[in-house]
Order: C-alpha cells, then sequence, then structure tokens
C-alpha cells in the first residue's frame, strides 16, 4: 500500500466490445461513428478492476492510457519489444500482477495505449472524449466515462531543484521498473514518505550507490504516529512487512538511513554535485531522488466541471464522489488516486465500486443485488483507509517543506517564476485574489505543464500571504501538451 510511485495492455484489442456499429482502422488507431458504453481513462488498478466488472456485464468498455501498456505506475510494464528478465519480483505485486494479465486477456476491451485524453465534454448522449496518440488525433464518445488517471510525485521547491539530476522518487522508480535502468551513479533519497525505504532498495538490488535514504521527520514522530492505532499494522502487515524488509535490507548493505534531517537545497553548477541538509551535512551524488508524496491526477474532472476537494496534507486538488463513485457531473465516475491518494489496494477496489454503481445506474443491477455486492467491498475499503490515512500522517510533508523555497526559488518551472516575484505580486495594490488571477499576473501556472508542477505550491503561497487560493487555477482544454498539427483538420 506504500504507494508505488501509469500503465499497460495487450498489442492488440479486441473488438468483442465495441458498439455495433462501422469502425475502420486508420494507422492502428480504431475510427468509431458508434459510442461504447463506458470509457475508462487509466490502465491501473482502478481501471483494470471496473473493466472486469463492466465486460463481463456485457458493456461495451474502451479503456485509454498514456502508457503504450496497461499496469499503471504500480505496473509499469517494460516496452514490448524489450525482453526483461525477473520484472518485478516478490510477492508484494503478485496479487496485482495477476489482475493485470486477466485484465490484459479481457475479450471484451477495447485497450488504446500511448494514447493522451485532452478533453473531456458533456453532450446531450453522453460524453466526447478529445484524443492523441502516435497517429495522431481521435475522438471516442461514451455513454459513461471512469476517471482512474492515478497521481504523480508532488513537485517540491527548494534551491537547487531544477538542477540536472534532481528527481522525484517515482520518476527513478519508473526507470527501474519499465526498462531496468539506473539512471545515474551515486544516490540520496531524502522527503517524508516511506517509500524512499523501497525504491533505495530496489535501486541497491540494481547495482546503484545509495549514499543514504535521509527522512526529514525524526523516527519519535513516525513511532509515535504508529502509537495511536497500534493493532492497526495487524491488518496491514504487507506494506509494515515491505518497509521493514527494505530497511533491514539497506543497512546491512551500509546504507545510512537518517531521520530528523531534513534536506535544505542541492548544490551544483551546471548539473547536481550534492545534496545539502539542515545540520549542514553535504553529500557527493550526482542523482538526489526527493519524496514528500502524491497529487492527485484529476485535470479531466476539473475540466468537466466536477466538484473538488483539498487534499490537507499536500495541497492537491481529489474529484469528490458518493457511495458508488459517482461525481457532480452526471454519468462521470472517479476512482483511484484521482479521488485521493490512498494506494493500489483502495485503487482497486474504488473500481470495483465505481463499476457496481455503473451497473446499477444502468439497470443492470437491482439495488439490493448491487449493496449485496458492495458490501464486502465497503468493509475492506474501511480497513483500508485506515491503514493509508496512517500512512498519510506519518509521511505528512508541511513540516518538512515550509520555508524550504526562499525567494530566489522558482516555483514555476515552465514560465521560470520565482517565489520572491508572486510575493510582490500578491502584495501589489489591487493584487490577485486567487490562484487564477495570479496567474493571469505572473505566468505562474501558463506553460506546457498548465501548473501541474507548481499550482499546489501557488495555493499554498497565497494562504501563506492572508490571500485566498480559491479552487486553483481554471482547468483548462488541452490537459496535456499536444501538437498543433493534431488539433488541426
Amino acid at each position: 500500500m506504500f504507494r508505488d510511485g501509469g500503465s499497460a495492455g495487450p498489442p492488440a484489442a479486441s473488438a468483442a466490445c465495441l458498439p455495433r456499429s462501422s469502425r475502420a482502422r486508420h494507422g492502428g488507431v480504431a475510427r468509431m461513428s458508434g459510442m461504447f458504453d463506458l470509457a475508462i481513462v487509466g490502465g491501473g488498478p482502478a481501471g483494470q478492476a471496473a473493466a472486469q466488472i463492466a465486460c463481463a456485464a456485457g458493456l461495451g468498455v474502451v479503456m485509454l492510457d498514456e502508457q503504450p501498456r496497461m499496469g499503471g505506475q504500480i505496473l509499469r510494464q517494460p516496452p514490448s519489444t524489450l525482453g526483461v528478465r525477473d520484472w518485478l519480483p516478490g510477492a508484494t505485486y503478485d496479487d496485482l500482477k495477476a489482475q493485470l494479465h486477466r485484465s490484459e486477456a479481457l475479450p471484451g476491451l477495447d485497450w488504446r495505449g500511448g494514447v493522451s485524453v485532452l478533453g473531456l465534454f458533456r453532450d446531450a448522449d453522453g460524453f466526447q472524449l478529445l484524443a492523441t496518440g502516435r497517429d495522431g488525433r481521435l475522438t471516442i464518445a461514451a455513454r459513461r466515462v471512469l476517471v482512474a488517471a492515478g497521481c504523480y510525485d508532488m513537485p517540491t521547491a527548494f534551491p537547487g531543484w531544477t538542477l540536472p539530476g534532481v528527481m522525484s522518487a517515482g520518476g527513478v522508480q519508473a526507470f527501474l521498473k519499465s526498462q531496468q535502468v539506473v539512471p545515474g551513479k551515486r544516490f540520496v533519497l531524502a522527503g517524508t514518505h516511506p517509500l524512499q525505504l523501497l525504491v533505495a532498495d530496489q535501486l541497491r538490488k540494481a547495482g546503484a550507490d545509495v549514499a543514504g535514504v535521509h527522512f526529514a521527520q525524526g523516527l519519535g514522530a513516525m513511532v509515535g504516529q504508529l502509537l495511536r492505532d497500534p493493532l492497526l499494522p495487524l491488518g496491514n502487515l504487507r506494506p509494515f512487512r515491505d518497509a521493514a524488509a527494505a530497511f533491514v535490507n539497506l543497512r546491512r548493505a551500509g546504507v545510512a538511513v537518517r531521520f530528523g534531517q531534513r534536506l535544505v537545497r542541492a548544490i551544483g553548477s551546471e548539473r547536481l554535485e550534492a545534496a545539502e541538509f539542515a545540520d549542514g551535512t553535504r553529500i557527493a551524488c550526482d542523482v538526489l531522488a526527493t519524496c514528500y508524496g502524491f497529487l492527485p491526477q484529476a485535470d479531466l474532472p476539473r475540466q468537466a466541471g466536477c466538484a473538488m476537494q483539498r487534499c490537507e496534507r499536500t495541497g492537491g486538488l481529489a474529484a469528490v464522489i458518493d457511495r458508488w463513485q459517482r461525481s457532480s457531473v452526471q454519468g462521470l465516475s472517479a476512482a483511484g488516486e484521482t479521488t485521493g491518494v490512498a494506494g493500489a489496494e483502495v485503487a482497486l477496489r474504488e473500481g470495483r465500486l465505481a463499476a457496481i454503481g455503473i451497473l446499477l445506474a444502468d439497470g443492470l443491477l437491482s439495488e439490493s443485488e448491487a449493496e449485496r455486492r458492495a458490501a464486502p467491498i465497503r468493509r475492506e475499503l474501511a480497513k483500508l483507509q485506515r491503514f493509508a490515512d496512517l500512512l498519510a500522517r506519518i509521511a505528512d510533508p508541511r513540516t518538512a517543506i515550509a520555508g524550504l523555497a526562499d525567494d530566489a526559488t522558482i516555483l514555476c518551472r515552465c514560465e521560470d517564476v520565482t517565489r520572491g516575484a508572486l510575493i510582490r505580486a500578491i502584495r501589489a495594490t489591487a493584487g490577485p485574489e486567487d490562484a487564477s488571477a495570479l496567474k493571469l499576473v505572473s505566468r505562474a501556472g501558463m506553460g506546457v505543464c498548465q501548473g501541474r508542477s507548481c499550482e499546489h505550491a501557488v495555493r499554498a503561497l497565497l494562504a501563506e500571504q492572508g490571500a485566498a487560493p480559491g479552487g486553483g487555477f481554471t482547468a483548462r482544454f488541452p490537459a496535456r501538451p499536444v501538437a498543433i498539427a493534431d488539433l488541426i483538420d
């Protein structure tokens, strides 16, 4: 349940679940004149779980994901042309890999890998999804949509964070998982999230030189959170066992694991040379992997006008859903990290709930049957959510990152906007009232990432300066960078 810092599928999709309408292949991408019953955005555990239930009920289902192959970030697969031995070994991944293989073999699923959904638009019949892939633009029509797009590492600004060699722990892990590439020579990991233990151990097993793992919070604080509910680990043994095993492996290998050591800056001229901590310690490295938590991937629900809620500890925005994973927009559901980061096991069960809710709404299940099928899932979710809440308290990054960025630190990397420039704009006469207004006067959030990297930091800065952060930047089309040629008919 420690979130493993996108997605995967068979080389050819079955036609069994396509609507009974004409379709043609164009450059490997299907162009449809009909409508799917359900479009799933995201090929991770939540999307897979929903697809299995929906396809079994006979719905026409299409699944889209930016990654060429199904799996999500936790099961990021290597390219189909690359042979990788011992891909993700160990019991940690066994159940999820079994579900992945079942999903890849679904006879009623149209898999679209390597496709980015740019826009999600409501119409009289349901939704239009405008997407782009290797072969250009495609439009998919669906009566209902489930967004299960996962999450991404929370970008954390500090002096030197834009130097080449400073990465997220999830980014490092993606190299290791998908192609067994070690993206550097000497690694330092720093942050607040226990995932960095697992990434460090994976690096060690891959032959990397891991100079140290550094937690900003003290060990006593972490243990104190555990003692608030001492029996909880007994019902969630695997993640604790995995973290403990990684810790022991690292210590046996001579890797220092330090607590209460707060990262303050990355040092280097042209690229990273060392990491510096609050006690003055400097550790030479060519890769600094930071791990302070994760933000929901919720661009599409926001673009569609869904109600959103702020994630207390990281400042991200998550989709608000009801007990059947339905959003405030009719026909649009959300599951997994898009509704709040809680790990793969929670995501999987939310995907199942979403699919049952869709069958209920379509009249394919009675209310009593839907409740019967959902009851054990809800019980499992309640237990898993308690553990997710514990992990969120342990990994709370707010104290660790408070005051890290100075006025010269760039907050918006796309537009090179510094913290100092944003503060001056906020304090100006008739200064901006919320994040979107600040965006207009500062250009923060106007780059190719559309604020995915800086929005949470901009909102936090507005609150720090006594302004109202509001609901964040206005979500706009396209949700992902796209070639202009792909938008021209």
